[in-house]
């Protein structure tokens, strides 16, 4: 077995010569890390600590819908950082999902609202891909913001 790299780069296994019926990602932040394997269909995970950043309204105004944005704006303290990063590593484990990298611009689409407040799973339709159903999972705690990206198969869509 070895590795490719899609165009955009993102990793895939290969067996003899061709991409391998198996999905897997992989993300770290400071002493946390987070591995997803899948037996097929498109996967990405991310996972961040949940400490103070610098110049968090750049970060906002760079992933964040309209509605996600005045949800985070509108919180304090650590609520408003909760939530970020809670929206943040979903966006960016759908990021890595879709495997476009940074062609797929993380405002053009929205964590659905049941997810943003209590739902730890749910699913979604980029608009970017209106034929694939993707199933998000909030793996978060305390300490960490972790989420988990996988494409639904077509017979177990909605």
């Amino acid at each position: 077995m070895a590795f490719g790299v899609s165009p955009h780069g993102k990793p895939f296994a290969r067996v003899r010569d061709r991409q391998a019926d198996i999905s897997f990602s992989v993300s770290h932040g400071g002493w946390h890390g987070l591995i997803a394997i899948a037996p097929g269909g498109r996967l990405g995970v991310d996972i961040e600590e949940r400490v103070e950043r610098r110049r968090l309204d750049l970060l906002i105004e760079a992933a964040l819908g309209e509605e996600e944005t005045a949800e985070v704006t509108s919180a304090t303290g650590s609520e408003q950082l909760h939530l970020f990063f809670k929206l943040w590593t979903m966006k960016e484990a759908l990021v890595k999902a879709h495997g476009l990298g940074m062609g797929l611009d993380a405002t053009t689409f929205e964590i659905p609202r049941g997810m943003r407040r209590m739902d730890v799973s749910g699913t979604l339709v980029l608009p970017q891909m209106p034929d694939v159903t993707w199933r998000l999972e909030d793996l978060g705690e305390e300490r960490f913001a972790a989420a988990i990206a996988h494409e639904l198969a077509p017979e177990a869509r909605p």
